[in-house]
Protein backbone atom coordinates (compact mmCIF):
# COMPACT_ATOMS: atom_id res chain seq x y z
CA UNK A 1 0.00 0.00 0.00
CA UNK A 2 1.50 3.37 -1.03
CA UNK A 3 1.69 6.23 1.70
CA UNK A 4 -0.53 8.10 -0.25
CA UNK A 5 -3.46 6.65 2.04
CA UNK A 6 -2.37 8.45 4.99
CA UNK A 7 -2.73 11.86 3.64
CA UNK A 8 -5.36 13.55 5.14
CA UNK A 9 -8.20 14.59 2.65
CA UNK A 10 -8.71 18.07 2.76
CA UNK A 11 -4.72 19.00 3.54
CA UNK A 12 -4.03 18.28 -0.48
CA UNK A 13 -5.71 19.70 -3.35
CA UNK A 14 -4.92 18.73 -7.02
CA UNK A 15 -1.63 20.33 -8.24
CA UNK A 16 -1.73 22.26 -4.48
CA UNK A 17 1.65 22.12 -2.88
CA UNK A 18 1.98 22.96 0.75
CA UNK A 19 5.52 23.71 2.60
CA UNK A 20 6.48 22.79 6.24
CA UNK A 21 9.39 24.68 7.84
CA UNK A 22 11.90 24.19 9.76
CA UNK A 23 9.15 25.55 12.80
CA UNK A 24 7.01 22.89 11.90
CA UNK A 25 4.69 26.00 10.62
CA UNK A 26 2.28 24.71 7.37
CA UNK A 27 1.48 27.01 4.46
CA UNK A 28 0.14 26.53 1.53
CA UNK A 29 2.64 27.57 -1.40
CA UNK A 30 1.72 30.70 -2.83
CA UNK A 31 2.09 30.92 -7.00
CA UNK A 32 5.68 32.16 -8.41
CA UNK A 33 6.74 31.38 -4.45
CA UNK A 34 10.21 29.46 -4.20
CA UNK A 35 10.21 27.32 -1.01
CA UNK A 36 13.62 28.11 1.15
CA UNK A 37 15.90 25.66 2.11
CA UNK A 38 15.44 23.35 4.89
CA UNK A 39 11.92 23.30 3.76
CA UNK A 40 9.71 20.42 2.72
CA UNK A 41 7.29 20.58 -0.18
CA UNK A 42 4.41 18.42 -0.37
CA UNK A 43 2.72 18.13 -3.63
CA UNK A 44 -0.40 16.10 -4.39
CA UNK A 45 -0.36 13.60 -7.30
CA UNK A 46 -2.03 15.01 -10.78
CA UNK A 47 -4.46 11.89 -10.41
CA UNK A 48 -6.25 10.58 -7.10
CA UNK A 49 -4.43 7.21 -7.63
CA UNK A 50 -0.66 8.81 -7.88
CA UNK A 51 1.06 9.55 -4.43
CA UNK A 52 1.57 12.68 -2.95
CA UNK A 53 5.28 13.74 -3.78
CA UNK A 54 7.78 14.80 -0.83
CA UNK A 55 10.96 16.90 -1.36
CA UNK A 56 13.30 18.50 0.82
CA UNK A 57 15.39 21.81 -1.07
CA UNK A 58 18.93 21.63 0.30
CA UNK A 59 21.14 24.00 1.44
CA UNK A 60 21.76 25.18 -2.43
CA UNK A 61 17.69 25.63 -2.96
CA UNK A 62 17.55 22.47 -4.80
CA UNK A 63 14.52 20.02 -4.26
CA UNK A 64 15.95 16.38 -3.37
CA UNK A 65 12.64 13.81 -3.95
CA UNK A 66 12.19 11.54 -0.40
CA UNK A 67 8.96 10.15 -1.50
CA UNK A 68 10.54 6.29 -1.50
CA UNK A 69 11.76 7.10 1.77
CA UNK A 70 8.81 8.28 3.21
CA UNK A 71 7.24 5.31 1.71
CA UNK A 72 10.03 2.99 3.55
CA UNK A 73 9.00 4.34 6.64
CA UNK A 74 5.35 4.46 6.51
CA UNK A 75 5.47 0.80 5.20
CA UNK A 76 7.56 -0.07 8.36
CA UNK A 77 5.22 1.15 10.81
CA UNK A 78 2.86 -0.70 8.88
CA UNK A 79 4.13 -4.04 9.03
CA UNK A 80 4.88 -3.54 12.65
CA UNK A 81 8.99 -2.44 12.26
CA UNK A 82 10.48 -0.09 13.95
CA UNK A 83 11.46 2.51 11.42
CA UNK A 84 14.15 3.99 13.24
CA UNK A 85 15.70 0.73 12.34
CA UNK A 86 15.98 1.06 8.44
CA UNK A 87 19.39 1.23 9.08
CA UNK A 88 22.33 3.80 6.87
CA UNK A 89 20.84 2.93 4.15
CA UNK A 90 17.66 5.39 4.39
CA UNK A 91 20.15 7.87 5.17
CA UNK A 92 21.86 7.42 1.97
CA UNK A 93 19.34 7.07 0.15
CA UNK A 94 17.96 10.16 1.08
CA UNK A 95 20.56 12.00 0.27
CA UNK A 96 21.22 11.24 -3.30
CA UNK A 97 24.58 12.02 -4.87
CA UNK A 98 23.64 15.82 -4.98
CA UNK A 99 26.51 16.27 -2.50
CA UNK A 100 23.99 18.51 0.30
CA UNK A 101 23.54 18.07 3.71
CA UNK A 102 21.45 14.55 3.56
CA UNK A 103 24.26 13.12 2.05
CA UNK A 104 25.80 13.29 6.24
CA UNK A 105 22.28 11.92 7.88
CA UNK A 106 22.76 8.72 9.88
CA UNK A 107 19.51 6.54 11.51
CA UNK A 108 18.74 7.60 14.88
CA UNK A 109 18.46 4.58 17.36
CA UNK A 110 15.67 5.24 20.36
CA UNK A 111 16.85 6.18 23.79
CA UNK A 112 14.07 4.39 25.43
CA UNK A 113 12.44 7.13 26.39
CA UNK A 114 8.93 6.28 27.22
CA UNK A 115 6.87 8.52 24.59
CA UNK A 116 3.76 7.34 22.11
CA UNK A 117 6.07 4.69 20.13
CA UNK A 118 4.30 5.15 16.86
CA UNK A 119 4.74 8.94 16.62
CA UNK A 120 8.17 8.49 18.00
CA UNK A 121 9.63 6.16 15.79
CA UNK A 122 8.07 7.97 12.44
CA UNK A 123 9.53 11.45 13.51
CA UNK A 124 13.09 10.03 14.58
CA UNK A 125 12.47 8.58 11.06
CA UNK A 126 11.71 11.63 9.47
CA UNK A 127 14.55 13.43 11.49
CA UNK A 128 17.12 10.72 9.82
CA UNK A 129 16.25 12.70 6.59
CA UNK A 130 17.47 15.54 7.66
CA UNK A 131 13.87 17.26 9.42
CA UNK A 132 13.82 19.36 12.58
CA UNK A 133 11.31 17.14 15.53
CA UNK A 134 8.84 19.97 15.28
CA UNK A 135 9.34 19.69 11.38
CA UNK A 136 8.70 15.84 11.15
CA UNK A 137 5.35 16.05 13.53
CA UNK A 138 3.69 18.38 10.95
CA UNK A 139 4.72 16.32 8.08
CA UNK A 140 2.82 13.43 10.00
CA UNK A 141 0.20 15.43 10.92
CA UNK A 142 -0.10 15.98 7.02
CA UNK A 143 0.31 11.88 6.30
CA UNK A 144 -1.91 10.79 9.04
CA UNK A 145 -4.53 8.19 9.13
CA UNK A 146 -7.54 8.48 6.94
CA UNK A 147 -10.54 8.30 9.45
CA UNK A 148 -13.47 6.00 8.43
CA UNK A 149 -16.48 7.59 7.86
CA UNK A 150 -20.05 7.00 8.40
CA UNK A 151 -21.77 7.19 5.05
CA UNK A 152 -25.54 6.14 3.52
CA UNK A 153 -26.27 3.67 0.96
CA UNK A 154 -25.45 6.38 -1.58
CA UNK A 155 -22.09 6.57 0.07
CA UNK A 156 -22.50 10.13 1.22
CA UNK A 157 -21.40 10.71 4.81
CA UNK A 158 -24.53 10.29 7.34
CA UNK A 159 -23.01 13.28 9.07
CA UNK A 160 -22.76 13.69 13.14
CA UNK A 161 -26.42 11.36 13.45
CA UNK A 162 -29.24 9.48 11.71
CA UNK A 163 -32.52 9.16 12.30
CA UNK A 164 -34.31 6.02 12.46
CA UNK A 165 -38.50 5.61 13.21
CA UNK A 166 -40.37 2.41 14.73
CA UNK A 167 -43.76 1.89 16.22
CA UNK A 168 -44.53 1.38 19.56
CA UNK A 169 -43.35 -2.42 21.12
CA UNK A 170 -42.24 -2.70 17.64
CA UNK A 171 -37.96 -3.36 17.06
CA UNK A 172 -35.89 -1.88 14.38
CA UNK A 173 -33.03 -3.47 12.89
CA UNK A 174 -30.53 -1.94 10.21
CA UNK A 175 -26.98 -1.92 9.05
CA UNK A 176 -24.33 0.88 9.72
CA UNK A 177 -21.53 1.39 6.67
CA UNK A 178 -18.43 3.32 6.83
CA UNK A 179 -15.88 3.83 4.30
CA UNK A 180 -11.98 4.21 4.84
CA UNK A 181 -9.40 5.74 2.51
CA UNK A 182 -7.40 2.73 3.13
CA UNK A 183 -8.81 -0.28 1.74
CA UNK A 184 -7.17 -2.81 3.79
CA UNK A 185 -8.36 -1.46 6.95
CA UNK A 186 -10.52 -3.74 8.86
CA UNK A 187 -13.89 -1.56 10.69
CA UNK A 188 -15.34 -2.84 13.57
CA UNK A 189 -18.80 -1.12 15.14
CA UNK A 190 -19.08 -1.08 18.72
CA UNK A 191 -21.89 0.62 20.63
CA UNK A 192 -20.49 3.63 22.86
CA UNK A 193 -23.43 4.41 24.58
CA UNK A 194 -26.91 2.64 25.04
CA UNK A 195 -30.05 3.87 24.52
CA UNK A 196 -32.26 5.51 28.00
CA UNK A 197 -35.93 3.80 26.93
CA UNK A 198 -35.08 0.25 25.31
CA UNK A 199 -32.19 -1.80 24.58
CA UNK A 200 -29.64 -1.46 21.72
CA UNK A 201 -27.31 -4.58 20.00
CA UNK A 202 -24.54 -3.04 17.93
CA UNK A 203 -22.52 -6.54 15.95
CA UNK A 204 -18.86 -5.78 15.00
CA UNK A 205 -20.39 -5.77 11.31
CA UNK A 206 -22.39 -3.00 11.82
CA UNK A 207 -25.79 -4.24 11.84
CA UNK A 208 -27.71 -3.26 14.91
CA UNK A 209 -31.20 -3.52 16.58
CA UNK A 210 -32.95 -1.02 18.82
CA UNK A 211 -36.32 -2.54 20.80
CA UNK A 212 -37.71 -0.15 22.87
CA UNK A 213 -39.43 -0.63 26.42
CA UNK A 214 -42.87 -2.23 26.24
CA UNK A 215 -45.09 0.49 26.08
CA UNK A 216 -42.78 3.35 25.23
CA UNK A 217 -43.02 5.93 23.08
CA UNK A 218 -41.11 9.40 22.26
CA UNK A 219 -37.72 9.66 21.60
CA UNK A 220 -34.57 7.70 22.21
CA UNK A 221 -30.78 7.10 21.20
CA UNK A 222 -27.70 5.46 21.08
CA UNK A 223 -23.84 5.85 19.92
CA UNK A 224 -22.07 3.86 17.61
CA UNK A 225 -17.97 4.24 17.01
CA UNK A 226 -16.69 2.62 13.95
CA UNK A 227 -12.75 2.01 14.06
CA UNK A 228 -10.29 0.85 11.50
CA UNK A 229 -7.93 -0.54 14.13
CA UNK A 230 -5.04 2.18 13.44
CA UNK A 231 -6.81 4.67 15.85
CA UNK A 232 -8.97 6.30 12.99
CA UNK A 233 -12.61 6.84 14.47
CA UNK A 234 -15.89 7.88 13.34
CA UNK A 235 -19.11 8.06 15.83
CA UNK A 236 -22.42 8.17 14.75
CA UNK A 237 -25.55 9.13 17.19
CA UNK A 238 -28.61 6.80 16.10
CA UNK A 239 -32.01 9.05 16.86
CA UNK A 240 -34.95 6.82 17.02
CA UNK A 241 -38.34 7.79 17.18
CA UNK A 242 -40.37 5.52 18.46
CA UNK A 243 -44.29 6.54 17.60
CA UNK A 244 -47.15 6.00 19.32
CA UNK A 245 -49.29 2.98 18.71
CA UNK A 246 -52.99 3.58 19.82
CA UNK A 247 -54.98 0.74 21.48
CA UNK A 248 -59.03 0.83 20.82
CA UNK A 249 -61.85 -0.04 21.99
CA UNK A 250 -65.51 0.35 21.82
CA UNK A 251 -68.43 1.19 24.56
CA UNK A 252 -72.02 1.56 23.24
CA UNK A 253 -75.48 1.32 23.55
CA UNK A 254 -76.38 -2.71 24.08
CA UNK A 255 -80.46 -1.77 23.56
CA UNK A 256 -81.78 0.54 21.31
CA UNK A 257 -85.60 1.37 20.57
CA UNK A 258 -86.54 0.82 16.92
CA UNK A 259 -86.30 4.14 15.02
CA UNK A 260 -83.83 5.55 17.27
CA UNK A 261 -80.42 5.65 16.70
CA UNK A 262 -77.88 3.77 18.79
CA UNK A 263 -74.46 5.52 20.10
CA UNK A 264 -71.35 3.99 20.45
CA UNK A 265 -67.34 5.67 21.48
CA UNK A 266 -64.53 4.26 19.65
CA UNK A 267 -61.77 4.84 22.60
CA UNK A 268 -57.97 5.10 21.83
CA UNK A 269 -55.82 5.05 25.24
CA UNK A 270 -53.12 7.23 23.42
CA UNK A 271 -53.13 9.97 21.08
CA UNK A 272 -51.22 9.03 17.91
CA UNK A 273 -48.58 11.39 16.52
CA UNK A 274 -49.64 10.09 12.86
CA UNK A 275 -52.36 9.57 10.83
CA UNK A 276 -53.92 6.14 11.73
CA UNK A 277 -56.85 3.86 10.64
CA UNK A 278 -59.30 1.85 12.25
CA UNK A 279 -61.87 -0.15 10.64
CA UNK A 280 -65.86 -0.87 11.72
CA UNK A 281 -68.05 -3.56 11.38
CA UNK A 282 -71.68 -5.15 11.58
CA UNK A 283 -72.29 -8.34 11.95
CA UNK A 284 -75.93 -8.96 11.89
CA UNK A 285 -77.78 -11.58 13.97
CA UNK A 286 -81.35 -11.43 14.23
CA UNK A 287 -81.62 -8.01 12.72
CA UNK A 288 -81.70 -7.66 9.21
CA UNK A 289 -79.68 -5.18 6.55
CA UNK A 290 -82.95 -3.40 6.33
CA UNK A 291 -83.26 -2.52 10.21
CA UNK A 292 -80.44 0.12 9.52
CA UNK A 293 -80.36 2.75 8.21
CA UNK A 294 -76.75 4.76 8.59
CA UNK A 295 -73.73 5.08 10.16
CA UNK A 296 -71.92 8.09 11.05
CA UNK A 297 -68.26 8.28 12.07
CA UNK A 298 -67.75 12.01 13.99
CA UNK A 299 -64.28 13.40 15.02
CA UNK A 300 -63.91 14.94 18.73
CA UNK A 301 -64.14 18.63 16.70
CA UNK A 302 -67.85 17.75 15.48
CA UNK A 303 -66.51 16.90 11.91
CA UNK A 304 -67.85 13.72 10.26
CA UNK A 305 -65.23 11.43 8.50
CA UNK A 306 -66.26 9.07 5.87
CA UNK A 307 -66.18 5.25 6.48
CA UNK A 308 -65.21 3.50 3.31
CA UNK A 309 -66.78 0.75 1.76
CA UNK A 310 -64.81 -1.91 3.62
CA UNK A 311 -65.08 -0.10 7.00
CA UNK A 312 -62.01 1.90 7.30
CA UNK A 313 -62.07 5.01 9.32
CA UNK A 314 -58.72 7.28 8.71
CA UNK A 315 -58.19 9.07 12.35
CA UNK A 316 -55.91 12.42 12.17
CA UNK A 317 -53.13 12.63 14.36
CA UNK A 318 -54.10 13.69 17.97
CA UNK A 319 -57.70 11.68 18.38
CA UNK A 320 -58.39 9.34 21.37
CA UNK A 321 -62.00 8.96 20.87
CA UNK A 322 -64.58 8.57 17.57
CA UNK A 323 -68.22 8.82 17.85
CA UNK A 324 -70.27 6.19 15.91
CA UNK A 325 -73.99 6.65 15.45
CA UNK A 326 -76.12 3.94 14.22
CA UNK A 327 -79.63 5.09 12.71
CA UNK A 328 -82.36 2.27 13.23
CA UNK A 329 -85.00 1.58 11.02
CA UNK A 330 -88.71 2.36 11.84
CA UNK A 331 -91.34 0.51 10.76
CA UNK A 332 -95.01 -0.43 12.01
CA UNK A 333 -94.19 -4.09 11.94
CA UNK A 334 -93.75 -6.21 14.94
CA UNK A 335 -90.77 -7.74 14.39
CA UNK A 336 -89.73 -8.66 18.49
CA UNK A 337 -85.99 -8.27 19.62
CA UNK A 338 -83.43 -8.03 16.62
CA UNK A 339 -79.88 -7.90 17.31
CA UNK A 340 -76.52 -6.92 15.74
CA UNK A 341 -72.79 -6.81 16.71
CA UNK A 342 -70.62 -3.78 16.20
CA UNK A 343 -66.94 -4.51 16.06
CA UNK A 344 -63.86 -2.32 15.98
CA UNK A 345 -60.78 -3.91 14.65
CA UNK A 346 -56.86 -2.26 14.41
CA UNK A 347 -55.84 -0.59 11.48
CA UNK A 348 -52.66 1.27 9.93
CA UNK A 349 -50.82 2.98 13.19
CA UNK A 350 -53.32 1.20 15.41
CA UNK A 351 -53.85 -2.18 17.78
CA UNK A 352 -56.33 -4.00 19.51
CA UNK A 353 -60.10 -4.39 19.26
CA UNK A 354 -63.44 -4.65 20.29
CA UNK A 355 -66.93 -4.92 20.03
CA UNK A 356 -70.60 -4.31 21.23
CA UNK A 357 -73.90 -5.93 20.98
CA UNK A 358 -77.20 -4.31 20.29
CA UNK A 359 -80.60 -5.30 20.82
CA UNK A 360 -83.58 -3.62 18.77
CA UNK A 361 -86.58 -3.67 20.72
CA UNK A 362 -90.13 -2.77 19.38
CA UNK A 363 -92.06 -4.03 22.23
CA UNK A 364 -92.72 -0.47 23.92
CA UNK A 365 -89.74 -1.26 26.70
CA UNK A 366 -88.89 1.97 28.39
CA UNK A 367 -91.43 3.94 26.48
CA UNK A 368 -89.86 3.36 23.32
CA UNK A 369 -91.31 2.12 19.84
CA UNK A 370 -93.97 -0.17 20.51
CA UNK A 371 -95.09 -2.43 17.29
CA UNK A 372 -96.80 -4.74 18.64
CA UNK A 373 -100.30 -5.30 17.20
CA UNK A 374 -103.51 -5.17 19.59
CA UNK A 375 -105.82 -7.82 20.52
CA UNK A 376 -109.68 -7.60 19.84
CA UNK A 377 -112.47 -10.13 20.12
CA UNK A 378 -116.13 -10.49 19.84
CA UNK A 379 -118.75 -12.84 19.60
CA UNK A 380 -120.14 -14.72 22.08
CA UNK A 381 -123.95 -14.17 23.62
CA UNK A 382 -126.96 -16.08 24.62
CA UNK A 383 -126.57 -19.15 24.45
CA UNK A 384 -128.42 -22.10 25.25
CA UNK A 385 -127.55 -24.72 27.40
CA UNK A 386 -125.93 -27.53 25.32
CA UNK A 387 -124.62 -25.32 22.47
CA UNK A 388 -121.01 -23.99 21.56
CA UNK A 389 -120.68 -20.06 22.08
CA UNK A 390 -118.48 -18.97 19.54
CA UNK A 391 -116.09 -16.28 19.55
CA UNK A 392 -113.67 -14.43 17.13
CA UNK A 393 -109.86 -12.95 18.60
CA UNK A 394 -108.03 -10.48 15.79
CA UNK A 395 -105.15 -8.88 15.77
CA UNK A 396 -104.49 -5.13 14.56
CA UNK A 397 -101.72 -6.28 12.37
CA UNK A 398 -99.98 -8.78 11.10
CA UNK A 399 -96.87 -9.10 13.20
CA UNK A 400 -93.00 -10.62 11.50
CA UNK A 401 -92.91 -13.39 14.49
CA UNK A 402 -95.35 -15.47 16.07
CA UNK A 403 -97.48 -13.86 18.78
CA UNK A 404 -99.31 -15.25 21.67
CA UNK A 405 -102.53 -14.42 22.90
CA UNK A 406 -104.08 -15.61 26.17
CA UNK A 407 -107.59 -16.14 26.39
CA UNK A 408 -109.07 -16.83 30.03
CA UNK A 409 -112.75 -17.87 30.77
CA UNK A 410 -114.33 -16.31 33.54
CA UNK A 411 -117.51 -18.23 34.67
CA UNK A 412 -120.41 -16.25 35.95
CA UNK A 413 -123.09 -18.23 37.91
CA UNK A 414 -126.16 -18.98 35.42
CA UNK A 415 -129.14 -20.08 36.20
Amino acid sequence: MGFGTFVAVGNLAANQVIVINANGDVRVLAEGETPLPGEVVVQAGQSEDQNPQVQLVDDNGENQDITSEIEEIFAALEEGQDPTQLGDDLATAAGGQSGSSLTASTSVSRDGTERIASTDFVTQGFESLGLSETQSLSLLEQFRLFEPVFVDINNSPLGESLAVITDEDTPISGRLTATDQNAQDVLTFTQTSGPSNGTATVNPDGTWTYTPNENFDGSDSFEVTVDDGNGGTDTLLVNVTVTPIPEVSIVGNDVVSEGDAASYTVNFDKPSTQETTIKLGVNFGSAEVDDLESIVVTLSSGEVVTVSGDGTVVVPAGETALTVTIKTSQNDTYEGDEDYVVTVEAGEGTLGSGLVNTVIQDGGQNGGDDDRPTVSIAGGGDVSEGDKAHFTVSLSKAADIDVTVKLTLNEEETE
